[in-house]
């Protein structure tokens, strides 16, 4: 049958056989991923008789034109690209719908004619791209030095990373700098006015960009080593100024510990003394001790004490009666004698 794919394959393959009549300049196509994309066809060609479209090395597509007697007979090689093709314009330029990343290559369309010696071809390069998620940003080599904060700023894609370009902008200042590429160095001090960075992706379909990023969030590790080096400085100095002061404090101590032990040891050896003192057999000793004023006993006034012996004799068995008179009283069997 004419109409049937295997008479346009035939076509085709008889046609590669012929050099082109006539070709176009490439023409460069982009296409976001889930979208869609139209190759347009740009001709002279007056009488058509077929045209073909090709990915790559695989036929996509063959058309034969209406006539007087027919309709257009396009047959879609591949069963699911039936529904993702379309020719809205009138003038064959083809149209893709709901793009992959698959769909990018180069496509060629060939139109045949009877009046041309060979085949007019046109050829087009697609680039399916994803749309940009926010980027990531790192942080690297940071030095935090005498309240100075120097970093290194990373700016990527975590998906989607093919043919983005990178930029950033600092807010804050007096005029808005921008710096390209990934990486943007930051250098801040303690005291500065904050800064902000953002970080600006693109693709040929999309951008986005990143947080704001504030210089005074990201450095503030500077601010703590700065203040954790002041605390620790006024910390070893209370300390010294401490041992200081305790010095004096310690040796007064341990000067007044040693005078207490001192005399101490003396009453220990006074009252030793005393204690080795044994009166003779029959005497029962007492001892009246005359205290110092300053109820201390100096060593030059241990000649104060004074020691009195009582003697208290031995029981009478039979006392001797004495002479009794009327007038005089009668004395008591016991006598102390002193």
């Amino acid at each position: 049958m004419p109409g049937s794919p295997a008479c346009f394959i035939l076509i085709f393959l008889l046609c590669q056989l012929t050099e082109p009549a006539a070709s176009g300049t490439l023409k460069k196509l982009v296409g976001a991923l889930g979208g869609s994309v139209t190759f347009p066809l740009t001709h002279s060609v007056n009488q058509i008789d077929s045209i073909v479209w090709i990915l790559n090395t695989t036929i996509l597509v063959t058309i034969q034109p209406k006539m007087a007697d027919r309709q257009d007979n396009i047959i879609v090689i591949q069963n699911h690209n039936k529904k993702r093709v379309n020719f809205p314009h009138g003038n064959y330029s083809l149209k893709l719908s709901k793009l992959n990343k698959s769909d990018s290559g180069t496509y060629r369309v060939e139109i045949y004619s009877s009046s041309l010696q060979g085949p007019f071809i046109q050829e087009y390069e697609l680039h399916v791209y994803e749309h940009l998620p926010k980027p990531k940003v790192t942080m690297s080599l940071q030095n935090n030095k005498n309240g100075t904060c120097v970093t290194n700023l990373t700016c990527f894609m975590e998906q989607g990373g093919e043919d983005v370009t990178y930029s950033w902008k600092s807010l804050g200042q007096a005029t808005n700098e921008s710096h390209y590429g990934s990486i943007l160095p930051v250098s801040w001090r303690l005291g500065e006015k904050d800064i902000s960075f953002i970080c600006m992706a693109r693709n040929p379909i999309s951008s986005n960009s990143s947080n704001p990023i504030s210089a005074w969030k990201l450095c503030e590790g500077a601010a703590d080593n700065l203040d954790s080096t002041i605390i620790l400085n006024l910390l070893w100095v209370f300390l010294l100024l401490s041992v200081l002061a305790l010095v004096p404090v310690i040796l007064i101590m341990w000067r007044e510990r040693r005078k207490g032990s001192i005399k101490k040891k003396k009453r220990m050896d006074i009252h030793q003394e005393v204690l080795n003192y044994y009166p003779p057999s029959g005497e029962t000793s007492e001892y009246d001790t005359i205290s110092n004023i300053n109820k201390t006993i100096p060593e030059e006034n241990s000649i104060n004490m004074l020691y009195s012996t009582v003697q208290i004799p031995k029981k009478m068995e039979k006392p001797h009666p004495l002479p009794t008179s009327p007038d005089t009283p009668r004395l008591f069997a016991y006598e102390n004698v002193i």
